[in-house]
């Protein structure tokens, strides 16, 4: 058996028929049907769940992963005993498949495409997660984080070198991914519609699928670049679905109300000239040259104390309009509070600029760095939300080793994109190449004023991207990419 072949691709026919599924799913109902004769509820749940997940896992691993992909935007929050929540059915399926990824790295060995500058780098990533965990300020905390890192990274990027050999499977992961995010986004749509569709009522008529507008928002505004490499590469006359579902994104995207799906969709059209005309290096160090000057500035001599907002001015908009407005004058709260915490992230980085404060402890240590003059009406945090930039987020708990390996990682995916798109002649791996490049934009874009990794309607797919990227092969190897 090849290394890079997963381990049901010899198995009987028999064993992956239609029959054998409708035997598991009659086997499943059986179980429950007992166990509610003998009033034991927790059979119903626990044997069913193992041997489903086992026959997937064992002769239909392909099709779990691509169902993990459908389950995703659907997975609903729910509060576990001790403060603890997951969300089913997508993070009970992550264990499943990180486990499985486990025994497959030893039972295979990793793939010789999963080696790669990327995966290095990421690899980096973690291991300076686990390394600051270590002096953190709370290490409980801190390596729980590492531990569910871990089995976002293991699913997401490494279990595709295993499961995904061509654009077939890319494509058909794309039309999971969107058509549960179109069932999700209904759901939310019917409810805000009973409500009126207005402004104030958007923020939770998802829950508990989404857990506020933002993250609602963010979802389906990167399914456009797939609903547009799925349109461009379809033969099928049928591919008019497509249009209609990415019209239907559009609609759902305008009543979410949310100013971050607006700057996602500038990105992308950014990106899609830099990467045609070859800039990706120059913008990558023309934006640090900004940041790091930006920062210089508003640190100078205590200038950033000039944006402290007035507390009584910067208030809850009632309507969008008025929030943009306010946006740009300094009146709105949910921009206020991010300076706020902003503020507080840059005092926090001067304590601990080697290792941070330690991964997840932000919430827990930022208060008293906070600075009094930029606090709002919603400083209190009673959500235990975040610091509203991820990048930042990473600066604060892992220090500027921390940030500057992420970085690192950021850029070698865009470096290799740009490189494969001018490198290759053909026309659908170009339309492939700008897909990912578009997607990751909108994602490194949206934490820039969130904190959307760790969720796994984002964090999922980004993970996912920088693991396409990886293995996409150089042009003289294309013909093995395209083989279905």
């Amino acid at each position: 058996m090849s290394k890079t072949q997963a381990p049901y691709i010899h198995i009987h026919p028999l064993l992956t028929s239609d029959k054998t599924v409708i035997a598991i799913i009659f086997f499943a109902v059986a179980i429950i049907a007992f166990s509610i004769m003998v009033d034991s509820y927790w059979i119903s749940v626990i044997l069913p769940a193992i041997a489903i997940a086992g026959y997937f896992v064992i002769f239909q691993l392909k099709l779990l992963y691509r169902l993990l992909f459908f389950f995703i935007p659907i997975s609903a929050e729910v509060q576990l005993s001790g403060g603890l929540s997951t969300d089913l059915i997508g993070e009970p399926l992550l264990w499943i498949l990180f486990i499985t990824t486990f025994l497959l790295m030893l039972w295979q060995g990793v793939p010789k495409k999963g080696f790669s500058i990327l995966s290095l780098a990421l690899l980096f990533h973690i291991g300076w997660i686990v390394y600051t965990s270590l002096f953190s300020h709370h290490p409980t905390i801190s390596l729980k984080y590492a531990l569910a890192k871990s089995w976002y990274i293991l699913p997401f990027y490494l279990l595709p070198y295993y499961v995904v050999d061509h654009k077939t499977d890319i494509r058909s992961i794309f039309k999971f991914f969107i058509v549960g995010t179109l069932v999700a986004a209904a759901y939310f749509f019917i409810q805000h519609y009973q409500l009126g569709l207005s402004y104030l009522t958007r923020t939770n008529a998802g829950q508990p699928i989404w857990r506020n507008h933002v993250n609602y928002a963010a979802t389906l505004v990167i399914t456009l670049p797939l609903y547009w490499y799925l349109y461009k590469s379809s033969s099928s006359s049928n591919n008019w679905i497509y249009f209609i579902g990415a019209l239907s994104a559009l609609v759902f995207m305008h009543f979410a109300y949310a100013r971050i799906t607006y700057l996602c969709m500038a990105a992308a059209l950014v990106y899609t000239l830099i990467i045609r005309v070859k800039l990706t290096r120059l913008s990558i160090v023309i934006a640090l040259i900004g940041v790091i000057s930006g920062t210089l500035w508003l640190s100078h001599n205590n200038q950033y104390l000039e944006l402290a907002p007035d507390y009584n001015k910067a208030i809850m908009q009632m309507d969008f309009e008025n929030k943009i407005s306010a946006t740009t004058s300094g009146q709105d709260i949910s921009t206020m509070e991010r300076v706020h915490r902003w503020v507080a992230g840059a005092n926090m980085i001067v304590d601990e600029p080697i290792t941070g404060v330690g991964p997840s402890n932000f919430y827990e240590t930022y208060k008293p760095y906070s600075v009094f003059s930029f606090e709002t009406y919603v400083s209190d945090n009673p959500e235990r939300s975040g610091i509203h930039n991820y990048y930042l987020m990473i600066l604060v708990e892992q220090g500027w080793i921390g940030l500057c390996i992420f970085l690192i990682l950021i850029i070698v995916a865009l470096y290799k994109l740009e490189d494969l798109y001018h490198s290759t002649t053909s026309k659908e791996q170009k339309q492939l190449l700008l897909c990912l490049g578009t997607t990751l934009m909108m994602i490194i874009t949206i934490n820039t004023v969130n904190d959307m990794i760790e969720v796994i309607k984002i964090g999922g797919m980004f993970f996912f991207l920088l693991s396409t990227i990886s293995y996409l092969p150089l042009p003289k190897e294309e013909h093995k990419l395209s083989r279905s």
